[in-house]
């Protein structure tokens, strides 16, 4: 293997990104962030607009799969952080993961 094959960027696993463009998730910028993510050109990841997901209230919602991850409130601003962190670097975007999927514990005195 030549040093140039050695020094590539690792490979994506491959993914779905699905980004909800119901009523309020569309209400709340979706169709931005759907473009967002479209134009962000992830080998291996599949970029698709979704029906209601059933978290209205917290949209514009993104889910990653097969890794099960959820986000709520997503802006176009974020798609960066989710491309680069998690779809690259498999390090879900803690501030941004929808807090019913999953839950946060703080077991401070």
């Amino acid at each position: 293997m030549s040093s140039s094959q050695n020094q590539q960027a690792p490979s994506l696993k491959r993914r779905c990104v699905s980004v909800c463009q119901y009523r309020s998730c569309e209400r709340s910028g979706s169709a931005a962030v759907l473009a967002a993510f479209r134009e962000a050109n992830l080998p291996g990841v599949l970029v698709s607009a979704s029906d209601c997901m059933g978290q209205c209230a917290s949209g514009p919602t993104v889910r990653v799969t097969p890794d099960n991850v959820w986000y709520c409130r997503v802006k176009p601003e974020d798609v960066g952080a989710i491309a680069t962190q998690h779809l690259q670097h498999d390090e879900p975007v803690e501030r941004l993961l929808h807090p019913r999927f999953h839950p946060r514990f703080d077991f401070a005195d």
